[in-house]
């Protein structure tokens, strides 16, 4: 069986196409059977019934000479029972009907008298036989019916007895052949009809399932709104459609908020961790200004190391400012800025010495390189920063040695 309604459609399409063309050829070969090929063969059985006559009526001629013409009837009765449609009798030129018989009459009750409008014809064509003694045969035409008459002499009897025979072939002008014919091609008509109209439904199907093919694989992101068909089963899955499309961007809609909850959370994470790691990097010039203050107030006269650390305070703030200004721009990628150091020795001695005195305060010595290095070129603010985190890590979580050499 076809698993999809178009198929259908077609399997029924062509069932109605073959139904057509079965009827159709049954009205061909109703049509080539001709009223002249009915008539040739009942001509051909209307002269084996008169053959059948004179067999069966041979031994009744005693019974006619002796005035008896029952016999005559009884054999015409009995060889006519056999040949549907065909009636007959025996007649004499001098005396007229012998017999009649018409023994499958189809109408109501046994016929028994001689057809009167067919007498003159019967007489002529008997009579005919009778002198030639040879069998005759007529046939008559009118609009409605073909009449045929046979006539062949009786062997044995009288030169003046002849059997005769009688049949009607219906034209195809006649109303029940009319009727068959029209009956067969108002059943052709209608199975035509239908088969056009199943063609076109199936057509306007195809249409229909093509459009909404062509809404659902346009690449759109999101589920489209088909339009109403206006045929009722395919509009049920077209709501269908649309209500699965509905809920699917409701489903996305609600996901995009979710994911911007998600990144928004990321985000203030991603913040809290930058500012865990700016705390750090103040942490270092706040201790460095922190010591060099409490020394100058503990050396009030000595001012030389006051002024130090008053240079070393507002190296370090600018520092803290530099720091501050990065996390602004904690959004953008930050780019390096190399610059040539001639003297990398005294950048890296400056640096020690902003840990000096609190590396001894726990009998730590920080120094510098004590060798000769070539001229290089470096960011200086964040090799700087990530010199002062190394050095304060190294103060704040030394080592089992006491010393440490930077």
């Amino acid at each position: 069986m076809p698993r999809s309604i178009v198929a259908w459609f077609v399997v029924c399409w062509g069932l109605f196409l073959v139904a057509a063309l079965v009827v159709g050829a049954m009205l061909v070969a109703l049509y080539q059977d001709t009223t002249s090929q009915r008539t040739a063969r009942a001509a051909a059985n209307n002269s084996r019934a008169c053959d059948a006559i004179v067999r069966e009526a041979g031994s009744a001629g005693a019974l006619e000479r002796s005035g008896a013409k029952a016999g005559y009837a009884a054999a015409v009765d009995h060889a006519l029972a056999s040949f549907p449609g065909v009636e007959g009798g025996i007649w004499q030129s001098a005396v007229g009907s012998l017999a009649y018989a018409y023994p499958t009459y189809e109408g109501s009750g046994q016929k028994t008298d001689l057809p009167q409008a067919e007498e003159p014809t019967i007489r002529q064509v008997a009579e005919t036989a009778a002198s030639a003694r040879r069998p005759v045969e007529r046939k008559r035409d009118s609009r409605s019916q073909v009449l045929l008459i046979s006539a062949c002499p009786m062997a044995g009897a009288a030169a003046d007895i002849t059997a005769w025979t009688m049949t009607r072939v219906v034209s195809i002008g006649a109303r029940p052949f009319l009727l068959a014919t029209t009956g067969l091609a108002l059943l052709l008509l209608v199975l035509l009809g239908s088969a056009a109209l199943l063609g076109r439904v199936l057509w306007r199907w195809s249409q229909r399932l093509r459009t909404v093919e062509v809404a659902l694989s346009a690449g759109a992101e999101d589920l489209p709104v088909l339009e109403l068909t206006g045929q009722r089963d395919l509009d049920r899955i077209i709501d269908a459609i649309n209500g699965a499309g509905a809920k699917a961007v409701e489903a996305r809609r609600r996901t995009v908020s979710l994911l911007r909850r998600v990144a928004e959370g990321e985000r203030l994470a991603a913040l809290g961790r930058v500012a865990a790691g700016v705390a750090h990097e103040i942490r270092n010039p706040i201790a460095a200004m922190r010591l060099k203050a409490e020394n100058a107030l503990a050396n009030e006269s000595d001012r030389g190391r006051s002024t130090d650390a008053l240079r070393v305070v507002v190296e370090q703030v600018g520092r803290m400012d530099q720091l501050l200004q990065n996390l602004l721009r904690s959004v953008q990628r930050s780019e390096l800025l190399p610059e040539p150091i001639a003297d990398i020795r005294r950048f890296l001695a400056e640096h020690a010495a902003l840990f000096r005195e609190q590396a001894g305060r726990r009998s730590i010595t920080v120094e510098g390189p004590k060798t000769l290095t070539p001229p290089v070129s470096i960011d200086r603010a964040q090799v700087g920063r990530a010199l002062d985190n190394l050095i304060l890590n190294a103060i704040q979580h030394p080592p089992i040695a006491t010393s440490s050499n930077g």
